[in-house]
């Protein structure tokens, strides 16, 4: 196991106890601007040639922190990395968030539209999304949602909270039970249950947990610390983890590459996320507390 810090922004910048026990770091905040909240394919192909160049795959899995949610969209190149280190096998993404992250989105990826390419990556079987409590799934073809996933069967989404209040979240043809009407337990079961491969790779937004467990640039779910790293451990015992990305640690947002872009990101991030920012101190605090237990427990479940 190699914990990694994936600097896109400066929110690992301040958290000494997670860098003392790095393995391994990668530099890339000069793209940063570029890639944060959306990015054209010039700067991911700029960071897919970092990744290689200073973090060349191995045979032990990768723990990447790489900061802010607004980089969720670089999940699929880590876990292309992940799909090559297990020599093309096919594996299973558990995705942790408060959003689906499957809105369609062209000449580029966005982190509201990466889950439409991972889905679709060679050797990726299935992305299980879980803990989604965000209006984002209410009437999901009225929201760019790319539909095509769920009748083609790659993405299913277990939300914290169905829309309605309900206990199962239905969309076309497809329903899912909700966590919070099954309850923890039993959800993690068949969460088991739901992974047909014998590899994983789980990517977490911390956005998916409750406010006194993270601090993001987004809008807070309600799942606890203690019920994710449970749901981890269970998937572990299924199968094996082939690598972890963790993205929320709250951070100033700072946009390009270009002027138009800044001021197209700002004016969707004044829309999207929540206009007041949180004490600096009290974000690195909380966050850094929720990287070590992470960290803590792939060291247990890749072990």
């Amino acid at each position: 196991m190699r914990p990694v810090l994936l600097h896109l922004d400066e929110a690992l910048d301040h958290q000494p106890l997670l860098r003392e026990r790095r393995g391994a770091m990668v530099d890339a905040r000069d793209l940063g601007p570029a890639l944060r909240l959306w990015s054209r394919p010039k700067a991911l192909s700029r960071l897919t040639e970092r990744l290689r160049r200073d973090l060349p795959t191995g045979a032990e899995a990768d723990l990447i922190f790489a900061g802010s949610g607004d980089f969720h969209h670089v999940s699929p190149l880590l876990i292309s990395r992940a799909i090559e280190a297990a020599g093309g096998k096919p594996l299973t993404v558990l995705h942790f968030d408060n959003h689906p992250d499957w809105v369609k989105f062209s000449n580029g990826m966005h982190c509201g539209s990466w889950v439409a390419t991972a889905a679709r990556l060679p050797g990726v079987a299935r992305v299980i999304t879980i803990g989604v409590c965000s209006g984002d799934i209410d009437h999901p073809e009225t929201k760019r949602a790319d539909m095509s996933l769920i009748a083609d069967r790659r993405v299913e989404l277990y939300p914290y909270l169905a829309p309605d209040g309900g206990p199962v979240y239905r969309v076309g043809d497809q329903n899912w039970p909700s966590i919070a009407a099954v309850g923890e337990a039993a959800f993690t079961e068949l969460l088991v249950s739901r992974i047909e491969t014998d590899a994983v790779y789980v990517t977490v937004d911390k956005d998916v947990l409750r406010a006194e467990d993270a601090v993001t640039n987004w809008d807070q779910g309600r799942l606890s610390l203690d019920g994710l790293r449970t749901m981890i451990r269970a998937a572990a015992q299924r199968a094996r983890i082939m690598g972890m990305d963790v993205v929320g640690d709250w951070s100033p947002p700072r946009y390009g590459p270009d002027l138009l872009s800044a001021v197209l990101k700002r004016g969707e991030a004044f829309l999207d996320q929540p206009r007041r920012g949180p004490s600096p101190d009290l974000a690195r605090q909380v966050n850094e507390a929720a990287n070590l237990d992470l960290l803590d427990l792939f060291s247990e479940v890749a072990a």
